[in-house]
């Protein structure tokens, strides 16, 4: 493999539960009659913040609201400690030391996803981002990954996708690229249903890939 595309959140950094507890608060604040189960948020993680909230309103005023208490909760959290995922940083460096293009394909807004990949010390290991705006159409939607594959130049047959939702692995099947899941996700289980080429324990096994 010669072009590297990581997801961002749950994949190479440890935002899982600040998402699944900034959801939790959103709620409480909008729609406190409501009691997600625990199915019910990590039913969310995935899809960019306007597709989980049109589907409980129709307000695209209250969406936009939402969407940004969402973001002021969820940037309070993250300043608190943003941490990368054991092996991201010693991996990206061994990619790029093996001459791998390595990238992020992530639902985040590039300025939001550039900052917290500065925070954590991986930014100076990536060669390039496709963020939200970048593309009309978002995962589970090949477009992101068509996008990368675009900006890098790269070679389908020579790229591969990691990922820690099925949203993540079925973009990158729809793209014609290969599928890496992780198997510390939420979503494991649904992942696999989706049948991934490749499936780590961690990041640094993506050594045995590449």
């Amino acid at each position: 493999m010669k072009t590297i595309l990581f997801d961002l959140d749950g994949t190479l950094i440890q935002t899982t539960e600040i998402i699944l507890d900034t959801f939790v608060l959103t709620f409480e604040k909008f729609f406190p009659s409501i009691k997600l189960s625990e199915t019910e948020l990590t039913n969310m993680l995935g899809h960019t913040l306007f597709t989980t909230f049109e589907f409980y309103t129709d307000s695209k005023e209250k969406v936009e609201e939402m969407v940004n208490y969402y973001r002021e909760v969820s940037n309070l959290k993250i300043e608190e400690g943003l941490k990368a995922y054991p092996g991201a940083a010693e991996t990206m460096k061994y990619l790029k030391s093996k001459g791998c293009t390595v990238g992020v394909v992530t639902s985040k807004m590039r300025k939001v996803a550039t900052y917290h990949l500065e925070i954590t010390g991986l930014l100076p290991y990536v060669d390039g981002l496709i963020g939200f705006e970048d593309t009309e159409n978002h995962k589970p939607n090949p477009d992101p990954v068509l996008k990368a594959l675009e900006l890098f130049k790269a070679k389908k047959s020579s790229t591969v996708y990691i990922g820690d939702h099925e949203n993540d692995i079925t973009a990158a099947k729809k793209a014609g690229v290969s599928s890496c899941a992780v198997t510390y996700s939420h979503r494991l289980k649904e992942m696999l249903m989706v049948q991934p080429e490749f499936v780590i324990d961690e990041l640094v096994n993506l050594k045995d890939i590449v």
